[in-house]
């Protein structure tokens, strides 16, 4: 063969790969295969929350969770009428939480998450010819407990749960926010000294701080733990010198990297308008 067939050759067989390689990056989450009848169009306005716990002196007193909203009102298919709707969260191994509406009846699925974590949800949709469309969108529930024990001389541990309940990253980072105040009832116008110490699920300390607080005052420390492995961490309280007994109030967000999916709300009349007027 001459050596410019070969190179034509060579030039169209590279040309194909490189297409095929576009092709594929070019689908994203919710991208339909062009034989499938389904249009999966559904609205969501916010892909990410924060769970808050609320613990006072070791009892917790309430959880509350993370509620999305998922509508599929808009999903249709050119094979015939809508059948379900599916919202599978991705909070278990086994998909048993996931949540099944028929289309006649409903079409938006509402699910509250109560375990933080990088959920990976699959939103389906069947139409009455046996038909079925999914996408994927990739979730945040990063959780926030604020926790407080007074009137102590012998702090407790708090515990910060960190492994996830998925198969995804462990958090990004911790976010620590504390404060201690020297309620000083025993002997008046003295001062403690203080100790803040993080531990990971291994025991070794990863941050700590001192200060010395005086009579009827408080301190306080912020920190960001990065580098977080899954497991029970620490924060612990010591009271280095001194007496005292001491309020301590922590508020920890158990923080995840913020690469969840675009939320897609829908569209108002307004912003319809304004978008409308601009592409004229």
């Amino acid at each position: 063969m001459p050596m410019r067939a070969e190179r034509t050759k060579t030039m169209a067989v590279l040309a194909v790969l490189l297409a095929a390689s576009l092709a594929g990056c070019l689908g994203g989450e919710g991208s339909e295969d062009d034989n499938n009848p389904i249009s999966m169009n559904v609205h969501y306005d916010a892909t990410a929350g924060t769970i808050t716990e609320l613990v006072q002196n070791g009892a917790v007193l309430s959880t509350s969770g993370v509620e999305l909203s998922f509508d599929f009102a808009r999903v249709t298919s050119k094979a015939g009428m809508m059948k379900t709707f599916t919202f599978d969260p991705g909070d278990d191994e086994e998909g048993v939480n996931a949540v099944t509406v028929n289309a006649n009846d409903q079409a938006e699925i509402t699910y509250t998450y109560q375990t933080h974590g990088m959920f990976t949800a699959i939103l389906s949709a069947t139409d009455e010819s046996g038909n079925e469309a999914s996408m994927e969108l990739i979730l945040r529930i990063d959780k926030e407990i604020d926790w407080t024990q007074t009137n102590t001389d012998e702090p407790d541990a708090m515990v910060l749960a960190t492994s996830p309940d998925c198969e995804c990253p462990t958090p990004e980072h911790l976010a620590v926010q504390s404060t201690i105040t020297n309620r000083n009832e025993i002997i008046p116008g003295t001062q403690i000294t203080v100790t803040w110490h993080l531990n990971d699920p291994g025991g070794e300390e990863q941050a700590f701080h001192t200060e010395q607080i005086g009579d009827g005052q408080e301190a306080s420390w912020a920190h960001n733990q990065y580098n977080v492995e899954g497991g029970d961490w620490n924060l612990n309280v010591t009271i280095d010198a001194g007496n005292d007994s001491i309020d301590i109030h922590h508020i920890v967000t158990i923080a995840y990297e913020t690469v969840e999916s675009p939320p897609n709300p829908l569209a108002t009349e307004g912003t319809e308008q304004e978008s409308d007027s601009l592409s004229v």
